[in-house]
């Protein structure tokens, strides 16, 4: 009975709109504790250290967000002094003329001065977006914004979708980059997370994992991207535990991690399926990330198609039925197309396929493919459902 009522809370919260004034974070420059990498900033947003790494590309086009996983700094998309820029995603983003972000959740890495274990998927919605508007803002871009989510960054979707709107910009895709949609505990976990001594979320097993990643892109691309010495001090730290929904569905409290399932689903806002982005999908093509190559697709495709049903096509069918057997053998072929793999991408390479020149490249190409295929699928939906007549 508890489990149902806890349900059925969760429910309400979700169909109920909300009667408090929205919550809008808002950045601002900071000096930084810890010495950073050329070209990046540490933001304050809402009193919480971000750091990021922005270059300017086309204002009109959209600027490009930088989502990363667990257990990372965004500094895997960007690179480090001494690096090879051209194996990193915000080059080759750069050469299509988008302006890159890089936005790093608040870790246990030595870059920040303190940790924030009770930060929640909320929040790092929230922080993104203020990031995005902060950047929007000072460089006179258009306000529109992708969202790149890496792994674990997945579960940012609705929240920063959400935050975005609330911010005045306009989110218009998410890609999934080797992601896991924001569903609490749909990823099987290699081993135990722990509270560590600070109280953020660890996990060493993971490391291991991510050095075979690492190692085997290495090898990929004929040379040592990043050295994993480097890699493990200037990227990798514990997490809070709430940024663990997928894995473990706990929040932080009174100094401990308290299992709440009903809590994480609606920190994820898993069940909010009118109010995400639309999806496009970015997968390897390795067994070594066998998870994401077989799944991606299948796991992301519930969001893809309810985007398009709930948001474009029953709005209006609801008024009418009236539309021609032309027309509504034309949605029906279109909405069959949105699930037919056009709109999921594959790239060479593991859990980390985007990393190195050789799937970097790709990477920026795909998902240029992939907007431009998801620009003409709404369009053409939307063209469709134009031909309802009114009652």
């Amino acid at each position: 009975m508890r489990r149902v009522v806890g349900w059925m809370a969760v429910f309400l919260l979700l169909v109920i709109p909300a009667v408090s004034a929205k919550e809008v974070w808002t950045a601002e420059k900071i000096e930084p504790a810890n010495m950073l990498y050329p070209g990046e900033e540490m933001l304050s947003t809402n009193g919480i250290e971000t750091l990021t790494y922005f270059k300017k590309g086309d204002p009109d086009k959209p600027l490009v967000i930088f989502v990363p996983g667990g257990f990372h700094l965004a500094r895997v998309a960007y690179g480090y002094q001494g690096g090879n820029e051209k194996d990193f995603l915000a080059y080759w983003l750069g050469e299509r003329g988008y302006s890159f972000l890089g936005a790093s959740y608040p870790t246990g890495n030595k870059v920040y001065s303190k940790v924030y274990p009770a930060f929640s998927i909320r929040d790092w919605g929230k922080q993104v977006a203020a990031a995005a508007r902060y950047y929007s803002d000072r460089e006179g871009l258009s306000g529109e914004i992708i969202v790149l989510g890496w792994s674990a960054g997945g579960q940012i979707t609705q929240s920063v979708y959400e935050a975005a709107e609330d911010a005045g910009l306009k989110m218009t895709l998410y890609v999934s980059i080797a992601s896991t949609p924001p569903v609490p505990l749909l990823l099987a976990a290699p081993g135990a997370i722990s509270q560590a001594p600070n109280g953020l979320s660890a996990a060493p097993q993971f490391y291991e994992l991510f050095r075979k990643y690492v190692v085997a892109q290495d090898k990929m691309n004929g040379h040592t991207i990043m050295p994993w010495d480097l890699f493990e001090q200037d990227v990798l730290g514990d997490i809070p535990v709430a940024l663990n929904a997928i894995m473990m569905a706990s929040r932080y409290e009174d100094g401990k991690f308290v299992e709440d399932l009903d809590w994480s689903i609606a920190d994820t806002g898993a069940l909010k399926v009118t109010d995400f982005p639309f999806v496009v999908t970015l997968s390897g093509n390795k067994v070594l990330d066998n998870d994401h190559a077989l799944t991606d697709r299948g796991n992301w495709g519930l969001y893809q198609i309810q985007h398009l049903y709930r948001n474009i096509v029953l709005p209006v069918l609801s008024k009418s039925e009236d539309i021609d057997p032309r027309s509504w053998q034309a949605l029906m072929d279109q909405m069959a197309y949105a699930t037919s793999g056009a709109l999921n991408g594959r790239v060479p390479g593991n859990h980390f396929f985007w990393y190195g020149e050789v799937g970097a490249r790709q990477t920026a190409e795909q998902i240029d493919v992939l907007k431009y295929r998801a620009e003409n699928l709404l369009a053409t939906i939307k063209d469709i459902t134009g031909t309802v007549k009114p009652q």
